[in-house]
């Protein structure tokens, strides 16, 4: 299953504002796009495309290669979009969503608020006792609100996330399998020759042997004449 195009539109206008869309939707599956091309595609000037792509740099959803351009001396930048980093922005800010609401589910189930008629606030219980269940801001008296509608809405948002958390994830570990695994091939040491049992054997008895062959001195100790040297 490969990465929807309507999770990654979602997430690029989320990040880098809708605006971008359309050079997105020109560049998705190419590789090493001219800048000058996206301009011309697009019908706008080389600035404004460079701030499209600055913005989705930002949150590293594209990148580029430059080459010097030899009869004018600069440099044209080549784009691509990274579809690895928008799977894994995708999933990050699914799991943080999710777990905002969770959130939100957990402080609307265990906290009552109030609201104003006039949809001037929302505040606790506590804030509002404090207020008289007046409003601060137009006098009208405060109404608690029904949260139940507001707790279904959130678990509905949840559900939909894990779908699109789920196809995400799938997709992710897809590629992990299609990937080849490369094995790291070590080169073999060339193996010392160690030396033969049989001839260190020999040469300890011969040297064993040699040892008992030199006669021992005899116990009277040598006498040696020192003779002074003329100056």
């Amino acid at each position: 299953m490969r990465l929807s195009i309507a999770l990654i539109e979602e997430l690029v206008k989320e990040v880098a504002g809708e605006d971008t869309l359309v050079l997105v939707r020109l560049i998705l599956g190419k590789e090493n796009v001219s800048e000058f091309k996206i301009a011309e595609k697009l019908n706008i000037t080389v600035n404004q495309v460079r701030n499209m792509l600055y913005r989705l740099n930002e949150h590293d959803l594209v990148s580029f290669t430059r080459k010097k351009d030899k009869e004018k001396g600069w440099y044209i930048y080549f784009w691509t979009f990274d579809i690895p980093k928008a799977r894994h922005l995708i999933i990050e800010r699914k799991q943080r969503k999710i777990a905002d609401l969770k959130k939100t589910i957990a402080e609307e189930t265990t906290t009552a608020f109030f609201v104003c008629p006039n949809k001037c606030v929302r505040i606790p219980t506590e804030q509002a006792l404090e207020l008289e269940y007046k409003c601060p801001i137009c006098g009208a008296l405060l109404k608690e609100e029904d949260t139940k509608q507001l707790i279904e809405k959130a678990k509905e948002k949840i559900e939909k996330l894990r779908a699109e958390l789920n196809e995400a994830l799938a997709s992710e570990e897809e590629k992990k399998e299609e990937a080849p695994q490369h094995k790291k091939q070590f080169k073999k040491k060339p193996e010392q020759k160690q030396p033969q049992k049989k001839k260190l054997i020999s040469q300890k008895k011969r040297f064993i042997h040699h040892k008992k062959s030199i006669p021992k001195e005899s116990g009277k100790k040598k006498h040696f004449k020192f003779v002074k040297r003329k100056r």
